[in-house]
């Protein structure tokens, strides 16, 4: 038999390491993802607390965020492949690369948009932002915006809605109390009536 015809058995020892490598490779890739991805959330969720936009932050919870995903990836998978002993080393390795491509990512990132900004002057974005913010102040309540509920009021007309408003309230509040005040009447006198029967 020639070798065209003769199954060699190396070969599907090859093949399968090869499918079980390329299977944890892309465990691996997703898993870190998927780590990464709810770290993010976990730190945008902070930044209304205290204030913050998530532009703000976004460079330092994307690096926190891939840092704690590869460690966390680190450290599993060389529990898995090593042993626990080698958990250490792992999560060291795996967190130190994380870091290392994002923090490239990041700079890649603002070296680009530094260059954007380059091209466009300063004078023209500032005149174009006035301009914008005069317009849209002047354009609220007409044109489509007469459809919304939005429309210009000036100080006084909107303290005197204030005031209606809070008349309104109090009236209700004077009908409430009176309510309570009738019910309370006729539940002592039907309390009474009890006792005396």
């Amino acid at each position: 038999m020639d070798a065209w015809h003769r199954p060699d058995k190396e070969v599907g020892k090859d093949l399968v390491k090869g499918t079980l490598v390329a299977g944890v490779a892309g465990a691996t890739a997703g898993a870190s993802i998927a780590f990464r991805e709810s770290f993010l959330r976990f730190q945008r969720n902070k930044n209304p607390y205290y204030g913050f936009k998530d532009s703000q932050t976004m460079e330092i919870d994307q690096l926190w965020s891939s840092t704690v995903a590869g460690a966390c990836t680190g450290g599993v998978l060389s529990a898995l492949a090593r042993g626990p002993k080698t958990v250490p080393s792992g999560t060291f390795m795996f967190g130190a690369l994380a870091f290392g491509g994002q923090w490239i990512l990041n700079k890649a990132n603002r070296y680009r948009q530094e260059k954007i900004l380059e091209t466009i002057p300063l004078e023209s974005t500032t005149a174009q932002a006035k301009g914008i913010h005069a317009d849209s102040r002047e354009h609220v309540g007409t044109g489509l915006l007469k459809v919304l509920p939005v429309h210009r009021t000036d100080v006084d007309d909107y303290e005197k809605r204030l005031l209606q408003k809070l008349e309104l309230i109090e009236r209700e509040q004077k009908i409430l109390e009176e309510e309570v005040l009738r019910r309370k009447r006729i539940a002592d006198s039907e309390a009474t009536q009890e006792k005396s029967v």
